[in-house]
C-alpha cells in the first residue's frame, strides 16, 4: 500500500509542477499495475485513471 501511495504522490507532484504529460503517464501506469495486482475495479485504480483524465484536461487548457 505504501508503494501505491508513494507512486500516487509522485504523479500528483508532477501534476502540481505543470508536468501534465509525465503525470498522466505515471497515473496510467499506476492504474494498470493496481488492476493487475488487486483487480479491475479497485478504487485506487479508478482514482489513478481519474488522475490521467485530470492531467490531460489540464494540459489541454494550458
Amino acid at each position: 500500500m505504501a508503494d501505491i501511495d508513494d507512486r500516487m504522490a509522485e504523479a500528483a507532484q508532477a501534476e502540481e509542477h505543470g508536468r501534465y504529460r509525465d503525470a498522466a503517464l505515471l497515473y496510467a501506469q499506476l492504474g494498470k499495475d493496481i488492476q493487475a495486482e488487486h483487480g479491475r475495479f479497485d478504487s485506487r485504480a479508478l482514482d489513478a485513471f481519474e488522475g490521467v483524465a485530470r492531467s490531460i484536461r489540464k494540459n489541454a487548457t494550458t
